[in-house]
């Protein structure tokens, strides 16, 4: 999977969605997107491997195994 060009200039305000945990990752991924317009929030299983450098354009939604696709832990800018 291709991630997008990183951008670390200019960090949005909000850094991270708390409420969103146990939320169905669309719904996350759709609300982090309106909320931050620039960021693109990319929706992973938790267990899966990801980069780890830090980009203010990006956020990773860690969802569970379940029917739902629901957020593991808090998505978080980076």
């Amino acid at each position: 999977m291709g991630y997008p060009p990183c951008q670390s200039i200019g960090c949005v305000s909000k850094g991270s969605w708390p409420e969103l945990v146990g939320k169905p990752g669309a719904h996350a991924k759709a609300t982090i997107e309106t909320e931050a317009p620039g960021v693109r929030a990319i929706v992973i299983p938790k267990d899966r491997p990801f980069t780890e450098d830090f980009c203010c354009n990006r956020v990773f939604v860690f969802v569970n195994h379940d029917s739902r696709k629901t957020v593991a832990w808090t998505p978080k800018i980076g």
